[in-house]
Parts: structure tokens; C-alpha cells; sequence
């Protein structure tokens, strides 16, 4: 019994709607920057195509917007904040759905924020953690006058504007998260608030204790779509063979999980199967899914057949008001989430099933 080339483990998926904000036309600086460049959201998403395109950001410190210095179209230009009208205040927003983070691309030079320092810099685009971004709002503001705390996804640190500085060409940079005033931006993008939602759903899915939530409405439980749990095994031999499979518990929602096999198959082919076993089929894969696991499966594996182990996660959603970054800079918004359910009546959340069949094509 052979194994064949596994599919990489894959985390339960969840499904996430964003909660539909009723939002209010914002503009580009409260007030404190001059109207032509303050264009309406409408206006935005009219000549930019998208929401999330043509956006500027604000500074509250400052009233000023992020700019590219000089106008430069090079890499390693510093960002920095100007007043209207400056040079390339205009970005878009790359999102990637799987984290809900974006790079901010400026619409003229085509190029990335990226972390660096002294200051911020544009670069070229190269989708690394270092240019991804996600919104946070500032506790307490919402709406049309919702102010945001730009996170980078790589080491959460904030965006922010250096010194409080009060002139054009003030650099921008990053530090530890504080939300103080020069930490806080506004935007004219009216899909700021869903999408600083969406990521803290997804952070909330990863590591429900990071949030918590207050029911309104809950849907009962039900299993999602199947994954794949362990690896894909043939059996090249002429007699059945029996695969187990165990789930060994961690802490917080990773656990791995490992593999022996054992044949049951006449004594003359016992030797040379148990050697080719024990040279290919030793491995450990770890998956992120619920801690709630049962103790072990066996897959009994047909002669010339293959087998493997799919799971499913019980999940509810779940609409309510939640409270996201509860470690740190707890912010309320409403929403439905799908979340994993720890425990049920059935005793257990993760269900897995033992699989076999003469052709493979996909773990679902």
C-alpha cells in the first residue's frame, strides 16, 4: 500500500457576509480640507469603477492626505501627507477575500505602500505582507465620520503620521498601535466600514477569543462543506488493508495529526508490504479546525482501491453585535458570522469520514 500525492491540509472554510452598513456620503477631510478635492462617494465610484478605488486618505492630525512625494514615480519614494491639491493622493484597494486585507496602489504611479524606515515608501507591487493592509475603526466612531486606525497585516503595527507633524511633505511611518490622533485617518470610500468589518470577522473565525458577541439570532447547526483531513493512501496490494487514523488535541483550534498503518493480508506478502510501508507512510500533517475531535478512525482500504479521511465542521451563524479585537482596541460593529461550535449535543463539532474508492480526484 502505497500513498499518493496528498492535497495540503486546508482549513475548515467558513462563509462570512458583510454586515450592510447604512452609511452616510463622507467626506474626504470633515470639513478641514478644501471641496475640490473632497469628490462624493457617489462621484468615486461613478469615474473610478469600484468603491474601493480613487480612495484618499485623511489625516486627523494634520487635515492633510497621503501623497507620494514629489510626485515621484519611483521606487523608494517616501509617502507622505499634503494638502490639496498635492500630487498622487489618489489609491486603490486591492483586497485579497481569503484575509481581507488589501495594498494600497497609488492610481498614477502603480506602485505599493510598503513597510520601511525611516519612513514609508512606495515599491513595486509583490503581494508581500509588508504591502498588505487592513482597516480598524477607531472605538467610538462610526458612520460618515468613522475614523481608522491602517494596519499592516504583517506585524499590526499602525500607519501613522510622524510627530504629528503640522506641514506639507510630513512623512508617514509606522509604530506600535496607540490611536491617538496621528493615528487616525478618515476616508471617502463609502465600503470602508464593511470591509474593516470583514477582517475582523476573519480574525474572529482564526481565534474566537480575540472577539465576542451578543446574540440576536442564531441559526441551529450544521456541518460545512467536507475538507480533506489526512493523506490520500493506495493500496497497490491484493488484499484489504486497514488505515487508522488519530486526532491528538492542542490548545486553541490546531491540532495534528498522524498515521499507522496496518495490513491484513496473507503471511507471504506480509513482509514486503510492512517494509514498504514503514519506509513511505510516516508523516504528520497539522489543519486548523474545531479542538472538539473524536478519538480516532479506521479506513479499511480495499485491495487496488484508495482511501482517506474527510472531516466537517459543525458551525452556526450566528447575528449579533460583536465586539472584535478584544485584546486590544475593542470596536462594536453588527453582523452574521459562521463560527465553529465547540460543543454539541452529539458530543463533538468535528465529524470525520472514512473514504474509499477505485479512482481519486478531489478530497470533497
Amino acid at each position: 500500500m502505497t500513498s499518493a500525492p496528498a492535497p495540503a491540509p486546508e482549513r475548515a472554510p467558513s462563509r462570512l457576509r458583510l454586515f450592510a452598513a447604512a452609511l452616510a456620503t463622507c467626506c474626504v477631510a470633515l470639513g478641514l480640507m478644501a471641496s475640490p478635492l473632497a469628490a462624493s462617494p457617489a462621484r468615486a465610484a461613478e469615474t473610478c469603477g469600484s468603491p474601493l478605488a480613487c480612495v484618499t486618505f485623511t489625516s486627523a492630525g494634520n487635515g492633510r492626505l497621503i501623497d507620494v512625494q514629489n510626485g515621484s514615480r519611483d521606487d523608494g519614494a517616501y509617502i507622505v501627507t499634503n494638502a490639496a491639491p498635492g500630487h498622487h493622493q489618489s489609491w486603490n484597494l486591492n483586497v485579497d477575500p481569503a484575509e481581507a486585507a488589501f495594498t494600497i496602489v497609488n492610481t498614477t504611479t502603480g506602485k505599493c505602500i510598503d513597510l520601511s524606515w525611516p519612513a514609508l515608501r512606495q515599491q513595486t507591487c509583490r503581494g508581500q505582507k509588508s504591502q498588505k493592509w487592513y482597516l480598524q475603526p477607531v472605538a467610538g466612531s462610526g458612520g460618515s465620520g468613522a475614523a481608522f486606525m491602517i494596519r499592516n497585516e504583517s506585524d499590526n503595527s499602525c500607519l501613522d503620521l510622524l510627530s504629528n507633524a503640522q506641514y506639507d511633505d510630513a512623512w508617514t511611518g509606522q509604530s506600535r498601535c496607540h490611536a491617538g490622533v496621528n493615528q487616525r485617518w478618515t476616508t471617502n470610500s463609502p465600503a470602508a466600514w464593511n470591509l474593516a468589518v470583514d477582517h475582523g470577522a476573519k480574525a474572529c473565525q482564526k481565534d474566537p477569543g480575540a472577539c465576542s458577541w451578543t446574540v440576536k439570532s442564531e441559526a441551529p447547526a450544521a456541518p460545512l462543506p467536507r475538507v480533506c483531513a489526512s493523506a490520500v493512501w493506495y493500496n497497490n496490494s491484493s488484499s484489504p488493508a486497514s488505515q487508522s487514523f488519530t486526532v491528538n488535541r492542542t490548545t486553541g483550534w490546531q491540532s495534528s495529526i498522524g498515521t499507522q498503518l496496518s495490513a491484513d493480508i496473507s503471511a507471504g506478502a506480509a513482509p514486503a508490504l510492512q517494509t514498504r510501508v514503514s519506509s513511505t507512510l510516516s508523516f504528520t500533517n497539522v489543519w486548523e479546525g474545531s479542538t472538539s475531535v473524536g478519538d480516532g478512525i479506521q479506513v479499511p482500504v480495499p485491495a487496488a482501491q484508495y482511501g482517506w479521511v474527510t472531516l466537517s465542521v459543525l458551525a452556526k451563524k450566528v447575528t449579533g453585535n460583536w465586539t472584535f479585537d478584544a485584546r486590544g482596541f475593542p470596536w462594536k460593529a453588527d453582523d452574521t458570522i459562521t463560527v465553529p461550535v465547540k460543543d454539541s449535543p452529539a458530543g463533538g463539532a468535528t465529524v470525520y469520514i472514512a473514504n474509499t474508492s477505485p479512482t481519486f480526484t478531489s478530497c470533497s
